[in-house]
């Protein structure tokens, strides 16, 4: 099949367009403009080496690690153990908690004890787990992100009669003109999300990594998926109902490492509310709801890209209420004790405290 032929089946009207559409009906015009599809393999690429530029050169150097040494955020890193093929191999797949069985095999072939082969592990789990520094720099590039986004949102949206009345998503669909603000608010996320999932495998493994790179990766094909049929309306909306709960966990985050867990405890709860009224709360009682029940109706049609897009909407869903589990599940065991610790599972600490804490103890 030529790549003519190739793009004509992949293009297919019958796929990506209501019925009784066709391409030519959505062409550009003076006075309608369609997104096109190519933008989002083009433009948020360059935006995202712009954003791995000016966290990793310009922010991280200048701006936080700044204010973290005010704060008093150690930059310590635990010296590593001497290196080990076999050890280090195993390290690799297992971190430090790999199998009894493969750490008597590995005692075995190097005339080690069991527990000197654990407590290699453990040392090199220490050693290569990220400092405070460069976790307050991660958090605080993301904060800033997420909370320059939101204005950002709001600024855009706050005319649009859709962020208002949703059904205003699917009132003449899919003869929806796009906006120069719309356009920026989508690309400037698909670039933020390109640059981390270009960093991901660069940064320190953390409990919910799969779960992170999924989301990222669902993120950048939802938002990809939805201009390519023309759902950037409802992609908007998707938008702004995500990223406004991230902000208090960030900054929680960052108070911890500051020493100021008061603070922490008290943005804890910021993020709880907020993240069960927009993750829980409003994207599926708002948006799932519309593009479940209402769209098909006032569109009167259904067509393949319907099924796939609500597909990709509750999946992500599904991932949401993974996500919501481990919360309150950190909230009821911390409650327990008095405290809130962290939150999200964004980090092994509590795996790494207690290594910290064996290996004291041997010495």
């Amino acid at each position: 099949m030529s790549w003519t032929g190739l793009s004509q089946w992949f293009w297919s009207e019958d796929v990506w367009l209501p019925p009784f559409y066709t391409w030519d009906d959505l062409v550009h015009s003076r006075h309608f403009i369609y997104p096109n599809f190519y933008d989002v393999w083009t433009y948020p690429l360059g935006f995202a080496l712009f954003f791995i530029a000016l966290r990793y050169l310009v922010l991280t150097p200048y701006v936080f690690t700044p204010i973290a040494n005010f704060y008093g955020v150690k930059n310590t890193q635990a010296r590593p153990p001497p290196f080990n093929t076999t050890l280090n191999g195993i390290f690799r797949q297992y971190r430090s908690h790999a199998p009894v069985e493969v750490v008597s095999k590995a005692a075995q072939s190097l005339g080690w004890t069991e527990r000197q082969v654990e407590r290699w592990l453990r040392q090199q789990a220490l050693a290569a787990r990220t400092t405070d520094l460069g976790k307050f720099c991660g958090l605080a590039w993301e904060a800033l992100y997420y909370t320059l986004y939101c204005i950002m949102g709001l600024v855009v949206l706050w005319d649009k009669p859709w962020l208002w009345d949703i059904r205003h998503c699917w009132y003449g669909f899919p003869r929806h003109n796009l906006d120069t603000d719309v356009w920026w608010y989508y690309m400037v996320p698909l670039g933020f999300y390109w640059s981390m999932t270009i960093t991901h495998s660069f940064q320190h493994r953390r409990k919910d990594s799969n779960q992170l790179f999924v989301h990222h990766v669902l993120t950048i094909m939802l938002i990809s998926f939805s201009w390519a049929c023309n759902f950037v309306r409802i992609g908007t909306l998707v938008l702004v109902v995500h990223e406004c709960a991230d902000i208090p966990m960030l900054v929680a985050k960052m108070c911890k490492l500051c020493g100021r867990r008061d603070l922490m405890d008290n943005l804890f709860v910021v993020f709880l509310l907020l993240w069960l009224s927009t993750r829980t709360g409003l994207y599926p009682l708002w948006i799932l709801r519309s593009t479940l029940f209402e769209a098909h109706v006032i569109l009167g049609l259904w067509y393949p890209v319907y099924y796939i897009f609500n597909g990709m909407l509750l999946l992500l869903m599904l991932i949401h209420l993974g996500w919501t589990f481990l919360i309150l599940r950190i909230v009821v065991r911390k409650l327990r004790n008095n405290q809130i610790d962290d939150v999200r599972s964004s980090t092994d600490d509590s795996v790494q405290e207690n290594d910290e804490a064996v290996i004291k103890k041997e010495n």
